[in-house]
């Protein structure tokens, strides 16, 4: 992925919980065929203990492209829900 462009919205919402590394996630992500050739996903991140995080990719049709997990100290959320379409990610209400 060349470029993503993150609205204001969540932007300013990702820097006040420092979860960045969520951003990070998904672009990487972007490197693997089955997620690549999606045009429209949905991500879901599930805090699971004090630094475990899982991210379920799915398509439009809430059909499961990838699990991930990853870890991160520092991010301040419990669970967040974004949607990547035309390489921006945004808030679900934000369409």
């Amino acid at each position: 992925m060349k470029n993503l462009f993150i609205t204001n919205t969540l932007d300013h919402y990702l820097q006040s919980k420092n979860a960045f590394t969520i951003v990070d996630q998904i672009i990487e992500l972007q490197k693997n065929p089955q997620v690549f050739n999606e045009n429209f996903k949905v991500g879901k991140i599930t805090k699971s203990d004090e630094i475990a995080f899982s991210m379920e990719l799915q398509d439009g049709n809430l059909n499961i492209i990838l699990l991930h997990y990853f870890q991160s100290a520092s991010i301040e959320i419990f669970e967040l829900t974004v949607w990547l379409e035309n390489s921006t990610l945004y808030f679900p209400s934000e369409r």
